[in-house]
């Protein structure tokens, strides 16, 4: 999970108009928000690399998780080519594979307790 949310946090910086036209018309300052969710994407990612921090991080990127639903719901309902994908069925296959995320990010939460803190 650590190395998915560094390469795709850093890809928010380096190539923004891949992630730009997944963004619903509804929402503003797009470019803001593509470079925020890398940079919130990063954070995270560290934040899950020590136990003091994981539990946190990992409630955290679950709820980033279903935050962004929207915009993949939108890349699939208006067939919006991602990284390649043109396929509107792959596209719902790809937004429908978030509740994987959803459910990985939530399971790396671990327990909480008192030697974590």
């Amino acid at each position: 999970m650590v190395l998915i949310l560094v390469v795709a946090g850093i890809a928010h910086f380096l190539i923004p108009q891949s992630f730009i036209v997944a963004m619903p018309p509804y929402i503003p300052w797009h470019l803001e928000i593509i470079f925020f969710t890398g940079f919130v994407e990063l954070v995270l990612a560290a934040g899950l690399l020590f136990p003091l921090t994981r539990y946190w991080a990992s409630l955290l990127l679950t709820l980033y998780f279903i935050a962004i639903l929207p915009a993949h719901i939108h890349v699939a309902i208006h067939g919006i080519e991602m990284f390649g994908i043109k396929n509107k069925l792959l596209l719902w296959g790809r937004t429908a594979f978030q509740a994987v995320f959803i459910w990985w990010a939530f399971s790396l939460r671990g327990k909480r307790s008192l030697e974590t803190v």
